[in-house]
């Protein structure tokens, strides 16, 4: 008797399986976020998940990763976009920002990572790495705007664009706190307007009148 065909396996595509598994992290944490919720949220078995990705700390560490490098490469288009002043290169990367936290999720790393980090290396590397690279991607383009006459200068370009990463950062938690995102925007709008406050050189006139 011919043994009956095996079924043939179901399709297994690790970067949707990924992004369905930060999902599942990003909706409760990592800590209250089972197995049997990253098997449901990728639809398929322990074994498969493991083989294809790892364990649950693999899976985070992975899925944290992907989620830097989206943000990462999504900073760098909105901030590089030709034809924008500095004003309007920060409100289109605020108005992407909350788009993404929208929904009471806030930032996926801010939401999830801190309390990973307490006892995972890689996660804390991993979090360091980002927080720099998002530093240095804010801080060159006020450098670029200096260049260009936007700004005097007068201002570290890295002080500046750790007030637009606090300022994100903050968005973050707001969004978490489940603040709707027209409120989110306009709290965002009236924080970056004191930022380029700052920033912008002040007139000779203004100069003079302070002096007197």
């Amino acid at each position: 008797m011919n043994a009956k065909p095996r079924g043939r396996p179901r399709a297994y595509d690790p970067q949707t399986v990924l992004q369905q598994v930060q999902q599942a992290f990003w909706a409760k944490g990592y800590a209250d976020t089972s197995v049997d919720d990253l098997c449901e949220a990728a639809g398929v078995n322990k074994a498969s998940l493991y083989a294809g990705l790892g364990d649950k700390a693999q899976l985070y560490r992975l899925a944290l990763h992907s989620y830097v490098k989206q943000v990462g490469e999504g900073m760098a288009t909105a901030l590089d976009a030709p034809g924008l002043t500095l004003a309007q290169a920060l409100e289109r990367l605020l108005a992407q920002t909350v788009a993404i936290y929208r929904g009471a999720r806030g930032c996926f790393m801010v939401s999830t990572a801190p309390m990973v980090a307490w006892q995972d290396e890689a996660v804390r590397a991993l979090m360091q790495q980002a927080l720099a690279g998002q530093s240095a991607l804010l801080a060159a383009r006020f450098e670029r705007a200096a260049r260009e006459g936007e700004l005097s200068g007068a201002l570290p370009a890295t002080a500046l664009a750790g007030l637009v990463a606090a300022l994100m950062h903050s968005l973050s938690l707001r969004a978490r706190a489940g603040l709707p995102e027209p409120e989110l925007m306009r709290w965002a709008q009236a924080e970056l307007a004191l930022v380029l406050a700052l920033a912008r050189p002040v007139g000779r006139d203004a100069g003079q009148r302070a002096n007197g």
